[in-house]
């Protein structure tokens, strides 16, 4: 463990705000947010468990909201069927007259929950800067609002939506992007 902590690429580590990786491991918090990522999708449990873990040992801290964000790149299969996906999620029509050549940017969404939490899913699609010259972008928030009233008792609530509500998460974050990037 000495060693992994020899090897952690500290970027900033102050009373406000602290960043660090180690590994497949990037972690940023500050006064009022704890962010937990991976890029490497065989370490998506061992990061859900850090998170509990972590807010096991940090149980009296006031959680509010807590997102589950997926992000993934997408090659499209060929040109045409690139500008298909930015003429379905943002036809050309409205723009007629008023830009010349309008094409999509960034589209994003929001809907309510399908479950019985508090809060809302986000989704954003844009072109992607790392799969060029067709490639897209998507991120998932699914955003929990926290709904405990026992003062003390919203750390476990939402260390309890985290550990319920993981694999659905995941599984309908795949959902939205596989659905989206499939050619009619």
């Amino acid at each position: 463990q000495q060693e992994e902590a020899d090897r952690a690429d500290i970027k900033i580590v102050s009373p406000e705000v602290s960043v660090f990786s180690i590994g497949w491991l990037a972690i940023e918090v500050t006064l009022d947010r704890f962010a937990a990522r991976t890029s490497q999708i065989q370490h998506i449990e061992p990061l859900r468990d850090l998170v509990r873990g972590t807010f096991g040992l940090l149980r009296h801290t006031p959680v509010r909201q807590m997102g589950l964000n997926r992000q993934a790149q997408y090659r499209s299969p060929s040109e045409d069927a690139w500008h298909q996906l930015g003429h379905r999620l943002a036809p050309k029509e409205p723009w007629a007259g008023l830009l010349e050549k309008p094409g999509m940017r960034r589209v994003q969404m929001q809907g309510q929950r399908p479950d019985t939490y508090k809060g809302r899913i986000t989704v954003a699609v844009e072109p992607s800067l790392k799969l060029k010259p067709f490639g897209a972008y998507i991120e998932v928030n699914d955003h929990y609002e926290n709904d405990e009233e026992t003062k003390g008792n919203e750390c476990d609530r939402m260390m309890d939506i985290l550990v319920t509500s993981w694999q659905t998460s995941l599984d309908r974050s795949l959902r939205i992007m596989q659905t989206l990037m499939k050619t009619p």
